[in-house]
């Protein structure tokens, strides 16, 4: 039997030119666009909405009903709008993931949107980009939520330092996307179509385009446009997410419930301080951390600022809390001590000399040789004469003693669930249930309470013991891409290119098998 959405798909293919499917053939998942309502200036509605809406309490009203009563660009005659919206039904799981990084992120990309008066379909436009991945990296190097590249980032204030890269940086990185997608909206006349493909492809491509029709008497909208094929696929990609939100039922799919209020608020940290040291917080969850501070790339604020954190409003206080009690100003300790939850940073810089080795300058400040890759992001233990190092120095309100055997290498969080024992967590993690012990004092002679958490510290060499039990084999399917299968499982195309190296020279096709390491490296 069929359906109404394989009815439209048949009648639109019929009524599709010929030379538009030779360019709908070249598509990845294939690509479309049209004319767009130029948006009304902030505080004008853009569509008139239901009385009772109008009525309702911010509370009341689904962030879906936001979303979907601001949609303002056009919906173009296009196939290719169908052909990207069955690859997301056929891909459940692609946004499935999508939506759920998105929860934390959403309402506040949408309230950026309805400030600005800019079609609300842009507040999707991360799914497309990045499948809402603060941390994605594009072939051509574009960063972040919106994917920014170095040069445009900086073109509209995305700092990028040693330290810091904003262009993963939810709050710095919307400003900036809306900004850019506002000036390109009034570059091309309020024709989001040309506005979005400008956004991909740059807005002196696309300018280009349509001044090379005009001159040869040929249109010069979207659809006109002899564009690039990543560009020309990726407008319907928005469009298709529309027509998913506007009526996901028609597709066999549900939305999740995302509150329709803030997820994450600003905590003040006064200076430099390590991420992890949230991780004291019982309530917040340590992908929450990472999530929602992702522009900070050494797991630090910078010693210079900012020295803002973003957490869960629901966590705020506890948070706020946890960081009045972190020294000011202290007495220095040994940087190896692993019992101190309480413990901020400060930051020293080295200049190697003749002769230092990695080792030699981990030992001489009493660090780790891991702490001073991950602040100087070395990937191996070479030095150079002259080369600047930063070390950092960890401080503290007391001086307790130093680590118990065993309490070092590398530092996993276990928050304990329903059902969880010291054995268990000790097998799941191939380790010793005494280590365990000795390295969490506050759980002897207790009970395993649900919802604490655990340090527990594994050697190096067990990462890669710990990818092999997380490994999978996905079979590709029809319309699939390398980058899509990284976004559907949350890893990085240069991840999967290094687990697959084939993919690096061939192209895939259906029925070929993949390897995949969730949360792999």
């Amino acid at each position: 039997m069929t359906t109404p959405f394989q009815n439209a798909v048949r009648v639109g293919a019929l009524l599709a030119a010929a030379g538009m499917l030779l360019i709908l053939a070249a598509c990845s998942t294939t690509g479309g666009g049209g004319h767009a309502k130029r948006p009304e200036p902030s505080g004008t509605a853009r569509k008139s909405a239901a009385p009772a809406a109008t009525l309702a309490t911010e509370s009341e009203i689904d962030i879906w009903q936001r979303l979907r009563a601001g949609f303002a660009i056009d919906m173009p005659d296009d196939p290719q709008i169908d052909t990207e919206l069955r690859w997301y039904v056929d891909h459940p799981l692609f946004l499935e993931n999508a939506w759920g990084r998105g929860s934390r992120y959403l309402f506040h990309i949408l309230n950026e949107v309805e400030q600005r008066g800019l079609p609300t379909e842009l507040a999707l436009l991360p799914i497309v980009e990045s499948a809402f991945q603060p941390n994605a990296v594009s072939r051509s190097n574009a960063v972040g939520l919106w994917q920014f590249l170095s040069e445009t980032g900086k073109d509209y204030g995305l700092h990028q330092t040693a330290w810091v890269d904003q262009r993963r940086d939810v709050i710095d990185s919307t400003r900036a996307a809306l900004d850019y997608l506002g000036t390109l909206g009034r570059q091309f006349n309020g024709d989001w179509a040309l506005a979005l493909a400008a956004y991909n492809g740059g807005p002196g491509y696309v300018s280009r385009m349509c001044q090379s029709n005009r001159s040869r008497g040929l249109g010069a909208t979207f659809l006109d446009l002899p564009l690039r094929n990543e560009t020309r696929c990726y407008v319907p990609k928005l469009l298709a997410l529309r027509k998913l939100v506007e009526d996901p039922a028609r597709y066999g799919l549900s939305l999740p419930d995302i509150p329709n209020a803030p997820y994450f608020t600003t905590v003040d940290a006064e200076g430099p301080i390590r991420l992890d040291l949230l991780a004291a917080v019982e309530a917040l969850n340590p992908d929450d951390i990472r999530a929602l501070n992702a522009g900070f790339h050494r797991g630090s604020t910078p010693p210079g600022g900012p020295h803002r954190l973003l957490v869960p409003v629901d966590v705020a206080e506890q948070a706020r809390q946890q960081l009045a009690i972190l020294p000011r100003q202290a007495t220095p300790l040994l940087a190896t001590t692993t019992d101190l939850p309480q413990r901020r940073v400060q930051w020293r810089r080295h200049k190697v000399q003749p002769g230092e080795t990695l080792t030699g300058v981990a030992n001489r400040y009493r660090v780790s040789i891991a702490a001073l890759r991950q602040a100087n992001g070395l990937h191996t233990g070479m030095l150079k004469q002259g080369q600047d190092l930063m070390i950092p120095v960890a401080y503290a309100a007391d001086t307790r003693p130093g680590p118990r055997r065993g309490c070092d290498g590398e530092r996993v969080v276990h928050r304990i669930a329903a059902g969880d024992t010291l054995w268990g967590i000790a097998r799941r993690y191939q380790v010793d249930a005494k280590q365990i012990s000795a390295c969490n004092p506050r759980l002897a002679g207790t009970a395993l309470a649900v919802g604490k958490t655990v340090s527990i510290f594994r050697p190096a060499e067990l990462t890669a013991v710990a990818d092999a039990t997380r490994r999978e084999t996905y079979t590709v399917r029809s319309g699939d891409t390398a980058w899509r299968i990284a976004q559907n499982f949350g890893v990085s195309l240069e991840q999967l290119q290094r687990w697959n190296s084939e993919l690096r020279t061939q192209a895939l096709k259906p029925g070929d098998r993949l390897t995949v390491i969730r949360g792999g490296s």
